[in-house]
Formats: structure tokens, sequence, C-alpha cells
């Protein structure tokens, strides 16, 4: 299992323990094998997790390591913002954990 995927169940963990409601949100393109095709995920940039936490819509990008932002995630967080929500990257447990006070407290 990939750091990045380790750090995403261990947030989706601590929201669950936390009366939170959180999933990954799969925006992953497909390979159809039917059609010996790649098909491209409904909705490009959709960040890692998905949070719905005392009635409001978070939304938290995971990157380790060198992975960065792409133009399309950016265009996501910035239209969760937009739409009264919250939305943040994290690296580490600890980035977590700063961000996630900062919105509850």
């Amino acid at each position: 299992m990939s750091a990045a995927a380790k750090l995403t169940n261990q947030i989706i963990d601590f929201i669950y323990r936390h009366n939170g409601y959180a999933w990954r949100a799969a925006s992953v393109g497909v390979f159809d094998t039917k059609r010996a095709i790649f098909r491209t995920a409904p909705k490009k940039g959709v960040s890692d997790i998905l949070v719905c936490f005392k009635g409001q819509l978070i939304a938290i990008e995971v990157k380790i390591g060198k992975d960065r932002l792409s133009n399309e995630q950016i265009g996501f967080m910035e239209n969760i913002i937009h739409a009264g929500g919250q939305a943040f990257v994290v690296s580490d447990f600890d980035s977590f954990l700063n961000q996630w006070n900062k919105i509850i407290n």
C-alpha cells in the first residue's frame, strides 16, 4: 500500500471516529476491457477524500513527495470553497490535524 493510500485511510478512520462521514472519491480513469479503451473519470480533479461533518462538505487532497496539484484539482477545491465548503491539501497526518482543527474550532 502506498504512503498516500495509508494516509487516506488514516484520515478516513479519524473522521469516522469523530462522528463524521468520509469516503475516498475514485476519480481515476479505468480500462474498459470489452472495448479495449481507457475511459477517463466522469469528473476530473475530484479531491481524494470527501467529508460530511456537521452539515459541511470538506474536500481533502492528499499529496506526498513530488506529487503536485493539477489545474483540475485546484479548480475543484476552489469550487467547493466558493459554494461554502472547505478544501485543503495535506502531506501527512499532522498537517491534516492542523487543518482539521482550524475548521472545527
